[in-house]
């Protein structure tokens, strides 16, 4: 439990979530509780507890279609080599289902309430020291898949118009297609709704996209819980991304929405790279391939998933799961398998497959960029690499 208190940044280097800005703000403020400025400020005392939210819906049972919403946080003072054991989650309880919770702050308000006594100071006993104290434990981070967070943030998600919990950047549905999904491409010039709407912006630039921040994303949900009408309320909530105020930016040591960061598990184990293969293979959403041939042949894509499957025979058990045949065991596949897949086999196995050979090229630029991002520690240089990197792959990907 000393590990927070005892960690050492090095300069220029992240290496956990206390290297992160927001963190470093909360030392640095008072905490605020009720609309009442307490003496203390946030991690002022080497035992306050820092903790993490997080939530998603699993199916208990064999048929999917009943869902169970786990609440359990993780307690950042202890090592990262064993604070996400599953022996030191603080399980809340569990949102029994079967369907998505409507209401996910009813499940939360016990949760709320803990926090603010825990805030204010509950006594406690230090065994180290043989003294009583003031303990104080604050969430400064909240994660789970896309869904799961728009439930907890109140927004609309990533069908929504305005799906990004980060920016404003706004979304287009496909022409002449009756679906609810959104694209959201930067460049949107190309699509007939931006070309006959003046006001549209006709291209986001990536190094500045129209960013959120902490007292826009409420001043907005207030604006959506204050509309008079129902109809003005689902205009603004559209508009916005956001539905209303959600009930953890009671909490100060949140920050809406640099608290809520994106999950790498489901951003790209389970959707990036799965996307990605349904595009390369002409499965993705229905679309063609446009004017570009970077489709694989069905038979070379077979032979992708046999030449996948095969490989388990030669690669040690300790690198990983083995790899199904993802050509027919898409489904069988975890996000382990996906991340072993990426990184290591799809590089070998999709070598000359493509007509051309930039889309390799694009494949492997990716590989690098997620490589250095599973860095156990990342330098402000590679931080910058990845930014700079991950903006020229998008652009390429939609040249």
């Amino acid at each position: 439990m000393q590990y927070r208190a005892d960690y050492t940044s090095q300069p220029g280097v992240t290496a956990d979530i206390f290297n992160g800005s927001h963190y470093s703000t909360l030392r640095k403020t008072q905490v605020k509780l009720d609309h009442k400025v307490l003496n203390h400020k946030y991690f002022s005392d080497h035992r306050d507890v820092a903790l993490g939210l997080s939530t998603d819906g699993f199916a208990p049972f064999n048929k999917r279609k009943s869902t169970a919403w786990p609440l359990i946080l993780f307690n950042y003072n202890l090592p990262p080599d064993i604070r996400f054991n599953v022996n030191q989650i603080l399980a809340l309880g569990v949102i029994p289902g079967p369907k998505k919770p409507q209401d996910c702050d009813s499940f939360l308000w016990p949760f709320l309430q803990e926090m603010f006594h825990l805030a204010n100071g509950v006594r406690a006993f230090d065994i180290l020291t043989a003294t009583l104290f003031l303990l104080h434990a604050y969430l400064i981070v909240v994660f789970g898949d896309i869904p799961a967070i728009a439930m907890i943030m109140h927004m609309k998600g990533h069908n929504g118009l305005c799906p990004c919990r980060m920016c404003e950047i706004k979304g287009l549905r496909v022409p002449g297609v009756r679906g609810t999904t959104h694209y959201v491409p930067l460049n949107q010039m190309p699509h007939p709704d931006v070309r006959m709407d003046q006001n549209r912006i006709q291209k986001y630039q990536p190094h500045n996209l129209p960013l959120r921040n902490h007292s826009l994303f409420l001043t907005q949900a207030a604006e959506v819980d204050t509309a008079t009408t129902n109809a003005g309320a689902n205009t603004l909530a559209k508009a916005y991304g956001i539905k209303g105020t959600p009930l953890l930016s009671y909490l100060n040591s949140l920050s809406f929405p640099g608290s809520f960061p994106y999950d790498f598990m489901h951003l790209i184990w389970e959707n990036g790279v799965k996307n990605l293969i349904l595009l390369w293979t002409g499965e993705f959403k229905g679309l063609d391939d446009g004017q570009e041939s970077y489709e694989l042949l069905k038979a070379i894509w077979e032979a992708i998933g046999e030449g996948t499957a095969a490989s388990g025979s030669t690669i040690p058990s300790a690198y990983g799961s083995r790899v199904p045949n993802i050509a027919t065991s898409k489904v069988g596949c975890t996000a382990d398998m996906w991340s072993f897949w990426t990184l290591y086999i799809g590089p070998v196995l999709l070598r000359n497959r493509f007509q051309h050979q930039r889309y390799y090229r694009h494949f492997v630029k990716l590989v690098t960029l997620l490589n250095l991002c599973l860095q156990f520690e990342i330098s402000n240089k590679e931080i910058e690499t990845i930014h700079e990197g991950f903006i020229k792959w998008v652009q390429e990907y939609e040249e």
